[in-house]
């Protein structure tokens, strides 16, 4: 703990004590926001926005690293980001010059993807927030819902990658099958809809982000191509 006491110079015990307090207060928070999320994720969102913050992890943050962690799993594994994230592209029936132009525009959103993936985010919580309309949630609501779920998908989703070796589609796969269970679950509680409701509602806005991102992805590689041909 710092204290304002006329001292200029930093003390060894005043620094371990401030990074253990820190630690600890983030790694409560960690566990709580683990909990929240596996066992009751609505619920927990719901305490969330409702002002009970300093119990979890902000939901930026944890989305962030929970991200992060998927990839730097997904690169350990071997696997390649596009078809790991379910995304294809192909130009088999092209020319040369198209294929090449095709793989380094693969490899150029692959590089990207993290960040790509991450801004689409706000995407998916207008959609959400559309469709779940009459729940009376704010866009913010929504996003904080968004971060958490998207946080917790990429998070389960790393004990899938080893099976990639052997089933490419095994991480897009389950990452699509697990986001939409929990997301359904979730959206039931914090938005105060039926299972069935939900459901249809979130897949709804799941095809619509996708679709968004897929427009995102191309607004960005535009400017890159046009800048790599001149």
């Amino acid at each position: 703990m710092w204290q304002d006491n006329g001292r200029l110079r930093l003390e060894a015990r005043g620094v371990l004590l401030d990074v253990l307090q820190n630690f600890v207060g983030w790694n409560s928070a960690l566990v709580n926001t683990m909990r929240g999320l596996l066992t009751a994720p609505g619920q927990m969102v719901v305490e969330y926005v409702e002002g009970k913050r300093r119990r979890y992890v902000n939901p930026a943050k944890f989305c962030l690293l929970s991200s992060a962690l998927w990839y730097l799993a997904m690169n350990l594994g071997g696997l390649d980001a596009l078809s790991a994230s379910g995304i294809r592209m192909t130009a088999t029936l092209a020319s040369e010059e198209d294929k090449a132009l095709t793989a380094a525009l693969s490899a150029f959103i692959g590089r990207n993807l993290e960040l790509l993936q991450y801004l689409s985010l706000p995407l998916l919580a207008t959609y959400l927030r559309f469709t779940f309309r009459r729940a009376g949630r704010n866009f913010a609501e929504c996003l904080v819902f968004v971060l958490y779920l998207f946080g917790l998908r990429y998070l389960a989703s790393i004990p899938a990658i080893p099976f990639g070796a052997v089933w490419p589609d095994a991480p897009a796969n389950f990452r699509v099958l697990f986001g939409t269970i929990w997301m359904t679950w979730a959206a039931s509680r914090f938005f105060g809809t039926t299972l069935w409701g939900s459901l249809w509602r979130v897949m709804i806005s799941f095809v619509l982000h996708l679709l968004s991102t897929l427009v995102l992805f191309g607004l960005v590689a535009i400017p890159w191509f046009l800048l790599r041909d001149s």
